[in-house]
This record gives structure tokens, C-alpha cells and sequence, in this order.
């Protein structure tokens, strides 16, 4: 189980349990400090049809599984929030967390490389 949901990890976090009147101000203000976000979508099902919900997407899966940690469970508003990863949206990139600051960004960039017995390869090249 705990590995399955590794596996389905993304940068994409759905919050549940929000109260309806949450703002994504509120939201922003209480994950931003484990990364950059990129997109807030909240969703407000009309009265009785379920409490209210957002998607936050982090510029990366690091910072997304920070928030997750960090964050459920926790209150926001007046609700203890659950948190899961949303779905994955497509990409032609791989995202290769924890290369510490001696990795320069130039080799960060490079369309294919090896870091730490690791091979990266460019996805539009295949």
C-alpha cells in the first residue's frame, strides 16, 4: 500500500474537508511556505452536495509531498483537511529531486546526463 501510493505520487495535491467559504488566499497562505505553487483550483459543490475541495500544483513533486506531509490532517478555516496527490498531468519530462546545490543549473538543463549512476533521457528524443 505505502509503496503503491508512492508510485502515484505527483505534484498535483487534492485538499479535501474545506470549509465553503475558503479563499485561495487562505490556501496559498497556509502550503506556501513548502514551495512554489503554481495553480489554486477550488471547487464549491452547491449546499448538501459535499463539503468544499481544491487542487493545488506545486512546481515540483518535492515541494508537493512536503505540503502532504506537512499538512494532513491539519486545520484550515474551521476543518481538519485530507490531503491526497491529484492525477498526474502528462509531460515529455522526468523530475529528479534531492541533486543538492553542487548539481549547477547548467547540468540541470542538459537534455541527457548522468547524475549519481542515474541516467536521465530527453522523452522527446525517443
Amino acid at each position: 500500500p505505502a509503496a503503491a501510493a508512492a508510485e502515484r505520487a505527483t505534484r498535483n495535491l487534492f485538499i479535501g474537508n474545506l470549509d465553503h467559504n475558503v479563499s485561495e488566499v487562505e490556501l496559498r497562505r497556509a502550503f506556501e511556505k513548502y514551495g512554489i505553487i503554481e495553480e489554486v483550483v477550488i471547487k464549491r459543490p452547491a449546499r448538501g452536495q459535499g463539503g468544499a475541495y481544491a487542487f493545488l500544483k506545486f512546481q515540483n513533486l518535492d515541494m508537493a509531498h512536503r505540503a502532504k506531509v506537512a499538512m494532513s490532517g491539519r486545520v484550515v478555516g474551521r476543518n481538519p483537511i485530507k490531503i491526497g496527490y491529484g492525477k498526474a498531468n502528462p509531460t515529455t519530462r522526468l523530475w529528479v529531486g534531492g541533486l543538492g546545490p553542487s548539481t549547477s543549473l547548467a547540468a540541470q538543463n542538459t537534455s541527457t546526463k548522468v547524475v549519481r549512476f542515474l541516467v536521465l533521457i530527453n522523452f522527446n528524443t525517443i
